[in-house]
């Protein structure tokens, strides 16, 4: 797998919390939006001039380099990629969206999208350009549904495990065959533990900060919340996620091959004080970059599941976006379109191909999905294997991320009764759930 520049120079997890923007601002910038424009025909206008923006330098060049071929096709429009850090990405895109001084595209976050698509600042893909059996067609595990016409994917980032190698063959273990149930990656987590006489010295395992043990939720055949109608209903003090927090606890308080003092799962891993981790694909290339020493030690397998056969879900996935075209630009975006025309179909495969390795997670057009570059790069590889029987939940909200992770704490550190602990999470996910801040989750 080639390496990659480090995602650590502006981390996945600290740009998506620092992207959340309150709907009072989000309100403000569409107020002063025109409605969703119907495309209109730029071919005999003078040249026009587009600017994309997004954050991310060596991914917004993959956009560059495709703009820059449109442009050299089109010699009525030009579009300027403009890539800014994410904080500042943050503080400015929504201000100069009210001063109607914003961009004609973005490259979206999940973390803003459904805001800005509910708030018209979003244009609606032109059904001849982008039709429905188009989509479906090219895009097959996308939910079209979910997400409706205003983007389409990148690529999706897979929970795999992770495991170091080397360790396996240190401790008997074979390193061909990664733990596949509950009860092997137990027994591996336990021979892969080193102690001293001040404690754990080498953890087994450490969890992901982001959501530990929702996909043993989802491989329970459980759910976080249920939606009937506009109601949704709080569900985390269900059966099946006490039993998938139980099994986390556990690790650290039965089997003693997890220290929740540890340091967070990339660094532990990477610096080789952790043996194994259960996480989204996209910290693979962190691996790969901020820890380049030790990533050829590094396996990637399915994630174990309770009997290791395939439950309704082996875990959970997200969708990376791609760009949207917004409004306020309605001389322009005929020009956006045709650009993302381009993007989208024209330019396509490559492009999204270098996107999708780039992040570590794996392709999702239907020209991709079995492309033979994949048998190149076997993380790659298991990610795309394992993507087509993950639950995308399209949405996660950040504050029941925070308290989720908390919540984990509590019972591996203060070693509180998991049904006490879900029971005050319940009450809280209902909270904000009845402040419909999550109401695109499925």
């Amino acid at each position: 797998m080639q390496q990659k520049a480090s995602i650590n120079a502006l981390s996945r997890r600290s740009f998506l919390k620092s992207l959340g923007v309150s709907s009072t601002i989000i309100a403000l910038a569409a107020c002063t939006q025109a409605q969703p424009a119907t495309t209109v025909d730029v071919a005999a206008a003078e040249a026009i001039s587009l600017e994309l923006w997004g954050w991310w330098d060596i991914r917004m060049a993959i956009y560059e380099r495709v703009a820059n071929a449109f442009t050299a096709d089109n010699s009525d429009v030009t579009v300027n990629v403009v890539t800014l850090p994410g904080d500042q990405l943050q503080q400015k895109i929504f201000s100069s969206i009210a001063a109607n001084t914003g961009p004609n595209l973005l490259k979206m976050a999940d973390s803003t999208y459904f805001r800005m698509r509910d708030e018209n600042i979003l244009l609606p893909f032109p059904d001849d350009i982008f039709p429905e059996s188009w989509i479906r067609e090219m895009y097959p595990s996308f939910d079209l549904d979910s997400f409706g016409p205003y983007v389409l994917p990148t690529a999706a980032s897979g929970t795999v495990l992770i495991y170091n190698k080397a360790m396996f063959e240190e401790a008997g273990l074979d390193p061909d065959t990664p733990p596949a149930t509950w009860d092997e990656f137990i027994e591996a987590a336990k021979a892969l533990t080193q102690r001293d006489s001040s404690g754990i010295t080498r953890a087994g395992f450490v969890p992901s900060p982001e959501f530990p043990c929702l996909s043993q939720v989802y491989q329970l055949g459980g759910n976080i919340l249920k939606n009937s109608g506009d109601t949704q209903t709080a569900t985390i003090d269900s059966d099946e996620v006490q039993r998938a927090f139980q099994h986390y606890a556990d690790l650290a308080l039965v089997h003693e091959v997890w220290d929740p003092t540890f340091p967070g799962n990339a660094e532990s891993v990477g610096t080789g004080i952790a043996a194994m981790t259960e996480e989204q694909s996209w910290i693979i290339g962190e691996y790969a970059g901020t820890y380049a020493d030790i990533f050829p030690n590094l396996g990637f397998a399915p994630n174990p599941t309770p009997t290791g056969d395939v439950p309704p879900y082996t875990g959970y996935k997200s969708t990376v976006l791609s760009v949207s075209a917004l409004s306020g630009h309605p001389d322009e975006d005929g020009a956006s379109f045709r650009y993302l025309e381009y993007l989208y179909k024209t330019a396509g495969k490559d492009a999204f191909w270098e996107l999708a390795d780039l992040l570590s997670s794996a392709p999702v057009r239907s020209d991709l999905v079995n492309d033979p570059r994949l048998d190149a790069n076997p993380a790659l590889k298991v990610v795309a294997g394992v993507v087509p029987s993950q639950k995308d939940p399209v949405y996660l909200n950040e504050d029941l991320g925070t308290a989720w992770t908390d919540a984990l704490s509590r019972m591996a550190i203060e070693k509180a009764p998991v049904t006490e602990v879900l029971a005050a999470l319940n009450t809280q996910w209902q909270g904000l759930l009845d402040q419909r801040l999550s109401k695109y989750m499925v």
